[in-house]
């Protein structure tokens, strides 16, 4: 027996944070000992290799965490999708491996061995057999442990029969969500079987979502379903056990379309009699309907009317590194100011292209060269109770905030403050109002 893993983090997992491997080895006396990892895509592709000499306890302590992060990309731009969207960045699967290497003497030269036994070889001493990690970040300051505790949105049922069950795995913090007849929003969800190997039976089998519309007296107006069609082809005919051997890295994260125009766009509009509407995700039945009883998550959208006011409906990454959505919905104005960028230009022509030089009054002193136009939005919530004021400081720390403009596209912008007014009343309940300056991350300019 060679290498031993005393620890592995768990998966799923959230990157940008201290994902930790403790390894010991029954031959960390031989010369020149060194561990080996190898971090691997989900391909199998060698991405990094690291090697580490054995601490004073004889164990090595790899962290992974912040390696992996440099391999994401934000391509998850999915606000507008009008099916279940498959992740393309937001996730990945990794394999690490690890091995080790020595030589004959304190002199000669090292071999890598496979870290299982004293046999050369590539490292191949694994743990899980993959490690699907998001792309988010964690308050390590709230964290009882080194990672994510990934229960709280990732359980796994048994898709081979109709077990009863209610969570609440969206990656999301917004259980109920204030939308506009035109907005789009999306909830995203672990899904399959993200734990380990590709299993037959154990599953976050997120099938399908429910869209139940309702009026202001609560009476049922209509209910419409999309189904999970990133991993089934015919959601009519195939069972969990026809296509859990298709999952990958694509389908283990699935964006679900939510808001009034993603359904629209989807042909299932909401009426526009529906005063809030709930969407349910749901496990498949064994005869290969909605299970109602397997519920992953409900949530609620209350539709407002937006008539005589322009609503300014931000997007960011929250803190599993998918997206969530808030309107703000009182008071927004804008500011452009005009950053001029000037030269001196000189009394004479050195340039001519005749045999004279004219005299010519306007070369002579500053020229505009071009205007650098930078428009200052500002932007007012409602009140807010501390729950939601608590829940809206996410969008604040993130580095990718995006607006839905007036034409339905989203923007990328910057947010440069974030006020908040505070307002206790006689019996202690605390209400706050956030005012946020933030700019377009492309800016304008104008050239002579």
């Amino acid at each position: 027996m060679s290498v031993t893993i005393q620890q592995q983090p768990t998966t799923p997992g959230i990157v940008n944070s201290d994902l930790l491997f403790v390894l010991t080895s029954t031959q960390v006396s031989q010369p020149q000992f060194q561990y080996v990892c190898d971090i691997k895509n989900s391909s199998g592709t060698l991405i990094q290799r690291i090697k580490q000499q054995p601490n004073p306890s004889s164990k090595a302590v790899f962290d992974t965490g912040q390696i992996m992060t440099s391999y994401f990309s934000n391509t998850d731009q999915i606000w507008t999708t009008d099916v279940v969207a498959p992740n393309t960045g937001s996730g990945l699967n990794f394999i690490v491996a690890f091995g080790e290497e020595y030589g004959a003497s304190p002199s000669s030269s090292v071999v890598l061995y496979n870290g299982i036994s004293a046999t050369p070889g590539v490292p191949a001493k694994t743990g899980s057999i993959d490690y699907f990690n998001l792309y988010g970040t964690l308050n390590q300051l709230e964290m009882t442990n080194w990672n994510w505790n990934s229960s709280s949105k990732y359980n796994e049922e048994d898709a081979s029969d109709d077990v009863t069950f209610t969570y609440q795995n969206g990656l999301t913090i917004y259980d109920v969500n204030s939308v506009y007849s035109n907005d789009y929003h999306t909830i995203s969800f672990l899904n399959g079987n993200v734990s380990d190997a590709p299993s037959s039976t154990l599953a976050q089998n997120v099938f399908a979502v429910t869209c139940k519309q309702y009026d202001t007296t609560g009476s049922l107006i209509s209910s419409s379903v999309i189904y999970n069609e990133s991993i089934y082809n015919d959601a009519s005919t195939e069972l969990w056990i026809d296509v859990y051997t298709s999952q990958s890295q694509d389908t283990r994260l699935v964006h679900f379309p939510a808001g009034p125009q993603n359904w629209s766009d989807a042909g299932l509009p909401i009426s526009s009699s529906c005063d809030y509407y709930t969407l349910t995700f749901n496990q498949q039945a064994t005869d290969g309907s909605v299970l109602s009883t397997g519920i992953w998550g409900e949530y609620t959208f209350n539709i407002g009317d937006c008539t005589g006011f322009t609503p300014q409906r931000f997007a960011w990454k929250n803190t599993y590194g998918v997206w969530d959505y808030f309107n703000f919905t009182k008071a927004n104005n804008r500011v452009s100011n005009i950053g001029r960028k000037e030269y001196t230009q000189t009394f004479v022509d050195y340039s001519t292209t005749t045999n004279s030089v004219s005299y010519d009054q306007q070369r002579r002193g500053r020229v505009n060269h071009y205007n650098d136009v930078t428009k200052i939005r500002v932007a007012n919530t409602d009140w807010l109770n501390q729950t939601e004021a608590d829940n809206l400081r996410e969008m604040f720390f993130s580095a990718d905030v995006f607006i839905q403009d007036e034409t339905n596209t989203f923007i990328p912008v910057v947010i440069t403050t974030a006020n908040i007014t505070e307002r206790t009343n006689d019996l202690a309940q605390k209400m706050f109002q956030y005012q946020v300056a933030y700019e377009h991350a492309v800016g304008q300019y104008s050239r002579q």
